[in-house]
């Protein structure tokens, strides 16, 4: 099982680029933690795993958890 956390405002863009991919997302398979601002998208199936990394490498305004993490720490390090 793959657990993908990404933020909460992207949420409609992920999930639009995941219907057009031909991978339709249950509603099972998302949890909003709004008080965080990020959603899980939870899969366990290899197909659908690969084609939300393709999506997540393709689409640069998705930004996933550990990327904002990434950012922010970048940030405070060069001040």
């Amino acid at each position: 099982m793959k657990i993908y956390k990404i933020k909460l405002e992207d949420k409609a863009a992920f999930l639009n680029r995941l219907d057009k991919a031909g991978t339709p997302a249950d509603s099972y398979d998302i949890v909003d933690n709004k008080f965080e601002g990020y959603f899980k998208f939870n899969t366990d199936d290899p197909v659908t795993n690969k084609m939300v990394s393709t999506i997540l490498r393709q689409s640069p305004k998705i930004n996933r958890l550990k990327e904002i993490l990434r950012t922010i720490v970048r940030e405070e390090l060069k001040k």
